[in-house]
Parts: structure tokens; sequence; C-alpha cells
């Protein structure tokens, strides 16, 4: 937890560097998830002013329906957003997110970053505030606004309660003193009977689907559930299902892969003992596209190109085994199902 004169020391370091700035563009990386989202609303909260214009946008495509629900229940004013909109603006801020994770978006620049996950490289930013002990940026941001001294709204309270509870599964995981205040602060403000609907908002009828795909396929050894989906229309699919397989009965690692036009996404969960799915992402996938994470979960995304010679994204056999064998290099946990791939 941020000590009161440093939070308000970066506070006023943020207020700073939008200066008299009038147009000021929040950006969400790919498909805005529930943590992203109440970030943006509560930054849009602390620096909108009468003569400045704060936007929202997200660079993919809203995937999940939980996260349409949660967009429509606490009327949040995220739209997507070009290329050509984000150059016009005066301020460009990204939170959840940092400025390596945009592939296939034209990012002209960053002038602010609020974010939970691991620093992989320098951020040139005017104002960067990353700290991976967080389990969540709503939880950054919730601090910011409590220094602020403005009025939280119940939308806003709920978008930040909900944004820790998704990305602590449910309160969870080992969560820091920051992340733990937050709570705190927000529980008897939040509107818990909206954020159940949210909840109960998960999963759309098409999504039955590819469950049904990942039983028939998942491969089940050393404690590692696994299985590979194909292509998918959103990689929040391969999240979803990762996040049932991981309640399952034995299962210390679920691991589900899927095809995102042309790109492979290799989605992480673990039980959180003695395990690091950020690490085991960066290590086996890093060189090759983007992944990160924390210790209880992570993800990574390369493209066709980075595949070895020959083998095609409509290949499952092909994607199992190259993910698979990637993985048993830096653990031999994963060695018992690459072998009942190969047989």
């Amino acid at each position: 937890m941020e000590e009161n004169g440093n939070i308000r020391y970066r506070l006023e370091r943020l207020k700073q560097v939008c200066g008299d700035a009038g147009n000021l563009q929040i950006i969400i990386y790919a498909n805005p998830d529930p943590d992203a989202l109440a970030s943006a609303l509560a930054l849009k909260k602390i620096l909108e002013t009468k003569k400045r214009i704060v936007n929202i946008g997200y660079t993919g495509a809203i995937g999940r329906p939980e996260n349409a629900c949660m967009i429509r229940k606490l009327r949040i004013p995220a739209f997507p957003v070009s290329e050509e909109e984000t150059n016009r603006s005066d301020i460009i801020a990204i939170v959840d997110a940092q400025p390596h994770f945009f592939t296939d978006f034209n990012l002209p620049r960053c002038d602010i970053v609020v974010d939970h996950h691991p620093l992989r490289e320098e951020i040139s930013a005017e104002f960067v505030d990353i700290r991976p002990d967080y389990m969540s940026t709503s939880s950054i941001m919730t601090e910011y606004l409590k220094a602020t001294g403005l009025r939280l709204t119940r939308n806003l309270a709920s978008a930040l309660y909900y944004g820790i509870k998704t990305d602590t599964r449910n309160f969870m995981v080992d969560m820091s003193q920051g992340d733990m205040e937050a709570i705190k602060w927000l529980r008897g403000k939040a509107d818990r009977d909206t954020v159940k609907q949210i909840e109960f908002s998960q999963f759309s009828r098409e999504a039955l689907d590819y469950f049904s795909i990942a039983l028939v396929r998942r491969r089940f050894l050393n404690g590692v559930m696994f299985s590979h989906l194909g292509p998918v229309p959103f990689f929040d699919v391969c999240v979803q299902v990762a996040d049932f397989f991981i309640r399952v009965e034995n299962v210390s690692w679920a691991l589900v892969t899927g095809v995102v036009g042309d790109a492979v996404v290799v989605v992480f969960r673990n039980d959180g003992l003695k395990k690091d799915a950020g690490y085991l992402a960066r290590t086996a996938f890093g060189k090759i596209g983007s992944a990160g994470g924390h210790k209880s979960m992570g993800r990574a995304e390369f493209k066709q190109d980075a595949l070895p010679k020959g083998l095609l994204l409509s290949d499952n056999r092909g994607i199992e085994e190259f993910v698979l064998s990637s993985l048993a290099k830096i653990d031999p946990v994963f060695l018992p199902v690459l072998k009942s791939v190969r047989r």
C-alpha cells in the first residue's frame, strides 16, 4: 500500500502531466476486461474537468458477455478506438497494460501508464505507476480516488470492486496490503446486487459450444489439464475454459490454447502453490510473441510466422505439440501430456 504522502505526490504529478490538455484518450488494450474497464473509469473520474474531455477506448472487441453487461449496467462510456483518434489526442493514457502489449495497434506514444503487470522493458512515458505486487490495477486506482477526496459514485465503486474481484479470483489469491485495503474501502460502497447480476452473465449460449470442444479434447496427466480449442472468436473463450478447468479436482495447472485470427493464444492458470504462470509464459514464449502474467495466471500470444516452418495454425495436433514441448523444456510437469499428444 502506498503511503498517503507518496500517493498524493503521484496524484499531483499525474495532474501536472495533463497540464492544460483538452483531449485525453484512455486506451484499453485489446478486449476490455473488468479490471481495465474499472481502472479506465476511475482515471476518467480523476482527470476529467470542465475544460478537458476524457474518452475511454478499446483496441479490440468485447468478448465476454459479463464485460458487455458490466459496461451496460454500470454505464461505462467505453467504445472502440481507432489509430486516427488516438493520434489526435493531446494526452494518451493506458491502464492495465504497457506500451509493448500493443502489437496490432499503432500506439503513437504514451504519456501515462498505470498497471499491475510485471515491468518487462523501460517505459518512456512521463507518468508511470507500475506495481507488480498488486493483483489488480483497480486497487491502484482506488488509492488514487481515496487521495482525491472526490465523491465515489455507486457505479464506480461497483466497477472497481468487481475489477478486483475478478483479478483476484473472488479474493482467493495472495493479495497485497493495497489490494485488501481497496476491497475494504469499496465493499460497503459497491452495489453488490448489480455485481452479482454481472457475474451471472459470464457465459453466452454460443460459448457453451467451446466448452463442449474443450471437454472432448481435454487431456489430464500429472495434475495438468490441457485442451486446444482450435479457432475461437475471442481469447476470452480460452480464459473462461481455463478458469473452469482450474477448479476441477486434482488440477494444479490448467492450460488452454486457441487460434484467434492469425495468432495462437495460450492461457495459463494454476493452484498458486509454488508456481509462477507469468514466468512460465514469458520464458516459453516471450521471445516469439507477447507473454506475461502473475504467479497464478498468465497468457501468451504469438503469430503464424513465429511457428516452426511448415506448421500451420489449422494443424491442431502440431500446435498442441509445439506449445507443450516449449513448456516441457522449462518444467517437466508438462512431459506426460506432451507424450500423450505424440502417441
